[in-house]
């Protein structure tokens, strides 16, 4: 019986001494969560001061010469620029309207007769040119040919 309570000891001893290594545990645990949540808010902090003075990260970037201080822009840029602060500017702007009115029956209609004249004069100039002309001829039967066969499909 000795024996069993000595086993029945050396068993609760046990599980005493798991019971303090995980609460140790636990307490580093708890230890490491505070210790990257301070290391967090000093990186937080640090990155709002890094726009008034260079982090360690770029002075070592510098250094090995993949950083670089931005100059200020030259006299004509800071000239041409908009004076004050904006707000918002347009990606994409209207088109301007058109200067002109839209043009009513008469003056389309006289339009259509300039191109339809310009268009008979280069015909006559082409006609007299014996390239253009062949060309023309080719063009011309084509467009015959097409149409017999667009009749023929049409007949079937």
């Amino acid at each position: 019986m000795e024996r069993h309570s000595d086993f029945g000891r050396a068993k609760d001893l046990m599980r005493d001494i798991a019971g303090g290594a995980r609460a140790a545990f636990m307490a580093d645990i708890r230890t490491g969560l505070r210790t990257l949540t301070f290391a967090a808010a000093s990186l937080c902090i640090c990155g709002a001061s890094a726009q008034q003075q260079d982090s360690p990260l770029k002075s070592a970037a510098k250094i090995l010469g993949f950083a670089t201080d931005v100059e200020p822009p030259a006299d004509f840029v800071l000239q041409s620029r908009p004076k004050g602060d904006l707000d918002y500017i347009p990606v994409f702007r209207r088109p301007p309207e058109p200067a002109k009115k839209p043009l009513d029956a008469k003056q389309l209609s006289a339009v259509k007769g300039d191109l339809d004249s310009v268009e008979k004069r280069d015909d006559a100039i082409r006609r007299g040119f014996p390239p253009s002309a062949r060309a023309m001829a080719e063009e011309e039967a084509a467009r015959k040919a097409k149409q017999r066969a667009k009749a023929a499909a049409q007949a079937k």
